[in-house]
């Protein structure tokens, strides 16, 4: 699909997921979008329109052209934050979690976040990588283009791809250390650190360790 197709794709169920707009009932998509945001709202109507926006940065970033031009690893890991969807795991979590947390509670714990990020990115990238290399051979030249850690890394460097996967796995066992120190810093930290943010860590942890465990087995990146 082009970027302009899914965006004129993704626009759509943008409006539906709103409540903006009636869903046609003969297109599975729309009335499962219609009603799937429906129901958030009646089960948390605060926790679940929290998560709308950071959904549709989510949606934005498939299409979103400044994809086809990443050069530089920094780059690459911000572009991320929004095309594997930091606030949309996140204000989840909080769904999921029922955790009404404050925006000052937010921001206090956004270096922890992001941390994440990467580490989830980056995992992401190291299981699906052989994948996405033969979908952008074969598939359309904008929605299958690489965009990836891995083809990043090896053009910086001019490493193989098996090199690169090395490096990228170094690098994330270091984010995991050093989610730890950040948590403990928070939790020690003179602003007070309450259960439901405690819990709401501990949930950033198992985003990273279940996004791992998920990938190495899912049949999505090992049937290829």
């Amino acid at each position: 699909m082009s970027f302009e197709a899914g965006s004129s794709y993704n626009e759509r169920l943008i409006l539906l997921s709103k409540g903006e707009s009636l869903q046609d009932r003969s297109v599975p998509v729309e009335w499962i979008t219609y009603n799937l945001w429906n129901d958030m709202r009646t089960c948390d109507e605060v926790l679940a329109n929290e998560i709308l926006e950071p959904v549709f940065t989510f949606m934005r970033a498939q299409t979103d052209k400044t994809r086809l031009q990443i050069k530089e690893l920094g780059h690459y890991l911000k572009y991320r934050e929004k095309d594997v969807g930091k606030a949309l795991l996140s204000a989840l979590m909080r769904f999921s979690m029922s955790l009404h947390l404050s925006p000052e509670d937010l921001s206090s714990v956004e270096d922890i976040e992001l941390n994440c990020s990467k580490h989830i990115s980056v995992v992401n990238d190291i299981y699906s990588w052989e994948k996405e290399l033969k979908a952008s051979q074969i598939g359309h030249k904008e929605g299958s283009a690489l965009c990836s850690s891995v083809s990043v890394l090896t053009s910086e460097t001019s490493l193989d791809y098996s090199a690169s996967k090395r490096i990228l796995w170094i690098m994330c066992r270091e984010w995991e250390l050093l989610h730890s120190k950040l948590v403990t810093s928070r939790i020690s930290s003179a602003a007070g650190c309450d259960s439901d943010l405690q819990a709401f860590m501990k949930g950033l942890e198992y985003q990273m360790s279940g996004n791992e465990a998920w990938s190495s087995i899912t049949p999505r990146y090992h049937s290829i």
